[in-house]
């Protein structure tokens, strides 16, 4: 009667162990050192079938990390595609990046490099962590998948952040009936909805900065009209870069990531929605605010021209023109 083995043994380790047993079989050896030496053999099959299967789990760990490193990838474009796409929209004044978004770069930056040392991991320790290994690449997976789910930002990358009006230049108290005139006819002509330049001209010395800088206040402080006031300084020493270094600093935009040809395109594109009104103080000659890049007709911003040449308001297309006369009075009490 042949003595059954229990447990799998590969075809060719069952065969040569019934040939050894049927060979022992005829000879003198005892019973004992028969059943030790087929004892030693299935433990030899068993090591061999557990090897053979952790080759297999090894094969299957390394899949999962390539699959893992793939999803990876494609989070890691979209990470960077939303990145430019931030970059983009940030340049423009009252945009600010969502702390949502914020965490989501953040996080999928962190897992980057999670992913990039368990590869690692995978490749040099083969078989021997096999099952550690495999938990870590179902659990980073996971927490890849969760990202990709969340990188749909359906309601948009930043928030719409009011910007400054301004600050208030507190020019000193207005003096005499005749000043304050004055600063309400120009303060009317700004509030009429078809003027968009405004005028004021007069000798050196008459006040004429200083009253737009009360109207410059006014509208920083409490008018709704606008949404904000802009005091630039064109003398005649002046140019269009200086105007519009001036503008960006006022609106906070970086103008020198961009050659000085593209300034005025840029201003335009920063001024997109917003309504201000612009003074150009102490104007000496002609300045094109399409060159500048206030294009006042599309943004709803309104600008005042200060200068001691009525021909100069003029030539910069005001609607209306508002004198200043000399009048000793009327010198603001500093």
């Amino acid at each position: 009667m042949r003595p059954q083995v229990f447990g799998y043994l590969p075809g060719r380790c069952v065969r040569d162990c019934r040939r050894s047993f049927y060979r022992l079989s005829g000879s003198d050896i005892h019973a004992t050192s028969l059943t030790m030496d087929i004892n030693e053999i299935l433990g030899i099959a068993n090591h061999a079938t557990r090897f053979f299967q952790k080759i297999c789990n090894v094969n299957g760990v390394k899949a999962k990390m390539d699959a893992l490193e793939s999803n990876m990838g494609l989070v890691s474009a979209r990470k960077d595609d939303i990145s430019l796409e931030l970059e983009q929209e940030e340049q423009r004044p009252g945009k600010r990046r969502k702390n949502e978004v914020d965490l989501w770069i953040r996080r999928v930056g962190s897992l980057e490099g999670q992913v990039r040392e368990l590869g690692r991991k995978v490749e040099e320790r083969h078989f021997f962590y096999h099952s550690v290994l495999e938990d870590q690449v179902s659990g980073l997976a996971t927490k890849v998948e969760i990202l990709d789910k969340k990188s749909r930002f359906f309601n948009g990358l930043t928030l719409n952040v009011r910007p400054a009006r301004g600050y208030k230049l507190q020019p000193g108290e207005l003096v005499g009936q005749a000043s304050q005139t004055i600063k309400d006819e120009i303060w009317d002509c700004l509030m009429r909805e078809e003027v968009l330049r405004v005028g004021v001209w007069g000798q050196r010395g008459v006040g004429k900065t200083f009253l737009t800088k009360h109207i410059h206040d006014r509208i920083v402080e409490e008018c709704p009209r606008f949404d904000g006031a802009c005091l630039v300084t064109a003398s005649q020493e002046c140019n269009v870069g200086r105007i519009q270094a001036d503008i960006a600093n006022y609106l906070k935009l970086d103008l020198t990531e961009v050659s000085a040809v593209y300034w005025g395109a840029r201003l335009k594109e920063a001024l997109q929605g917003r309504r201000l009104l612009f003074i150009l103080d102490d104007v000496g000659k002609y300045y094109s605010l399409e060159e500048v890049g206030i294009a006042l007709e599309r943004n709803g911003c309104k600008l005042i021209v200060t200068s001691r040449s009525r021909d100069v308001c003029e030539q910069m297309n005001c609607h209306d023109l508002v004198h200043v006369p000399t009048l000793a009075e009327e010198v603001p009490r500093r």
